[in-house]
């Protein structure tokens, strides 16, 4: 085929392919558009526009009123018919009369209209007030009413009352010619001064005596009146002393609960004052008070073993003894020992408390128990808690001690990372890269650390030979995998090192010999060394089959469009061609 029959089946394909294409498009073009949508509907008319504003005014004193003149100017176009206005004050304002609504005459387009409105500061108002106001009205909407509605909130400034000092009490007591002795009755009369700038009411004291007295009044709490600054009011307290007498300074306690006009705001406080009474101490209680309380006797544990002494794996039990000691000069009696394993140990059978009935000044007592570890218990030191209940006399006193002590014991969680070793004798040719493999799952409660491999020894060729994965948590698993590329044929050791850190932190090595058969490489079959080329001659087959096809395409889209355009003049113009049944067509 030469290069002009070529030149011409292409140029019959390229104009098949443009004849196919503008069909699609000569269609889309006798498409009609549709009609743009049409709306006679008449625009919404707007409510005018009302400018809201108030006149100049100076602040109100709180707890006083003045008059305020709200306008409202109409910038719109069109009269604002029946205006109603509503105000509403905020918190520390109101509106004095009996509404908040006022009724306007009609304001013309571009006129205004005023309300005066009478404001109340109250008692407690702060600074910062403000009003809300809202005008309501009619308006002409191309002949139709409508309704519109304007609001804004004004700004209105008040001065507040200053605030008050909490008034200070000064609590004074009558005197007493003599201190007072066991058993004797006896009035005291408490005064309390309002030293502060404001007046105290409801003002009530409550007195609370100290061990050695009684109070002999009905109760213990005495109303007072209304006391103005720098007045005072009284209560008569009828008291009673013991008859043993501990300590020669006695004392009353009064609190004073009151209130007080805080800026307006009714504000509640109170006031305590403590008054000394002397007295005379009876002498049992003389000696005893000059006598020097023994100390307190402390248990304290003073050794302990558990097991041989070494770590205690997670989830073992271990035998746990220790000997506690009373280090005081006095009897420890009724003592009761807990042993608290807190999250890391538990009892191991029988009960974690135990019951002494003495233990003599300076004398030990063993006790010994089972546990055993959580299995879930963390590595490394934990704390078991052993608490004392115990009481002890001194004198004619008994009283109760309670102390805790710790003790530590070592806890390791088991190794229980696994590795799987790679397969041994696996086959491998020279020169050929081989893949070594080694899975691991970390079957522990604890987490593995830094955990890190690395190929060992010679005749290999590797991208890496050491490979770092880091931490591998309780559960988790994974893979190692190298590739190696031996040099020779023959058989090839070498070895894959793993290093970790397990849950107690301690560095582990574990070693993996591999084995692998390296074979000769594999060299290409002379069968197809010598196999020729094709001869490169010419345009390739395929173009000349897809130029073939594209040149049937093209002819058969024309004879489709002869046949319809020979179809369509039969339809326009019908014509009797004359011919006979079975003739040649003549006529």
């Amino acid at each position: 085929m030469n290069h002009a029959m070529f030149t011409r089946r292409a140029a019959a394909a390229v104009l098949a392919l443009a004849l196919i294409a503008a069909v699609p498009a000569a269609v889309r073009a006798e498409e009609p558009s549709a009609p743009a949508p049409s709306s006679s509907e008449p625009a919404a008319v707007p409510a005018p526009a009302v400018l809201i504003s108030r006149s100049e005014m100076q602040p109100i004193p709180a707890g006083q009123e003045t008059d305020v003149t709200f306008s409202f100017h109409n910038l719109g176009t069109t009269a604002l018919t029946t205006p109603v206005a509503a105000v509403t004050p905020s918190e520390g304002l109101s509106v004095s009369g009996t509404s908040s609504s006022f009724a306007l005459s009609d304001i013309p387009a571009g006129e205004t209209g005023t309300v005066t409105v009478r404001l109340r500061a109250g008692d407690g108002a702060a600074a910062s007030q403000s009003v809300g106001i809202e005008l309501r009205y009619s308006y002409d909407a191309n002949g139709a009413p409508a309704q519109g509605t304007s609001s804004d909130r004004l700004s209105i400034p008040v001065t507040p009352k200053p605030a008050a000092v909490q008034p200070l009490i000064a609590v004074t007591r009558s005197g007493v010619s003599s201190p007072i002795s066991p058993g004797e009755e006896f009035v005291i009369t408490l005064t309390f001064e309002n030293k502060g700038q404001v007046t105290v009411t409801g003002a009530a004291a409550t007195v609370t005596p100290s061990e050695a007295l009684n109070i002999l009044n009905e109760t213990s709490t005495f109303p007072l009146p209304d006391i103005a600054p720098g007045k005072s009011a009284s209560a008569t307290v009828k008291l009673r002393a013991a008859k043993e007498i501990a300590s020669e300074s006695q004392s009353l306690t009064a609190e004073l609960r009151f209130v007080y006009d805080n800026a307006g705001t009714p504000t509640a406080a109170s006031a305590t004052e403590k008054v000394n009474i002397p007295a005379r101490a009876t002498a049992a209680s003389s000696s005893a008070q000059q006598k020097t309380d023994a100390p307190v006797p402390n248990i304290v544990v003073k050794s302990f073993t558990y097991g041989d002494g070494k770590t205690v794996a997670a989830g073992a039990k271990f035998p746990l003894s220790f000997t506690f000691e009373n280090t005081g000069s006095l009897t420890c009696e009724n003592i009761v020992v807990i042993v608290d394993g807190g999250e890391s140990f538990t009892v191991d059978g029988g009960t974690n408390t135990a019951h002494y009935k003495s233990l003599g000044a300076g004398k030990e007592q063993k006790q010994e128990l089972n546990m055993q570890a959580l299995p879930a218990a963390k590595s490394g030191a934990q704390s078991i808690s052993v608490s004392f209940k115990y009481e002890y006399v001194d004198g004619t006193r008994r009283a109760s001690v309670t102390s805790d002590v710790r003790i530590s014991v070592p806890v390791s969680q088991p190794d229980r990372f696994q590795i799987t070793a790679p397969a041994q004798g696996t086959s491998a040719s020279a020169g050929e890269e081989a893949e070594v493999t080694l899975a691991y799952v970390n079957k522990g409660k604890g987490d593995v650390a830094n955990l890190e491999a690395e190929l060992v020894g010679e005749g290999f060729t590797a991208p890496t030979r050491t490979q770092y994965l880091g931490n591998v948590a309780a559960g988790g698993s994974g893979n190692i995998g190298f590739a190696v590329t031996p040099d020779d044929e023959g058989t090839l050791k070498f070895t894959v090192k793993v290093t970790y850190e397990d849950a107690d932190q301690q560095v582990q090595t574990r070693e993996f010999p591999v084995t692998l058969e390296v074979q000769a490489p594999v060299l290409p079959d002379d069968d197809f060394a010598g196999m020729d080329e094709p001869e490169k001659t010419g345009a390739p087959a395929w173009l000349w089959a897809c130029l073939a096809a594209l040149a049937a395409a093209a002819a058969a889209v024309g004879v489709i469009l002869w046949r319809r355009k020979k179809q369509a003049a039969r339809t326009e113009a019908p014509r009797d061609w004359g011919w006979d049944d079975g003739g040649d067509g003549e006529e």
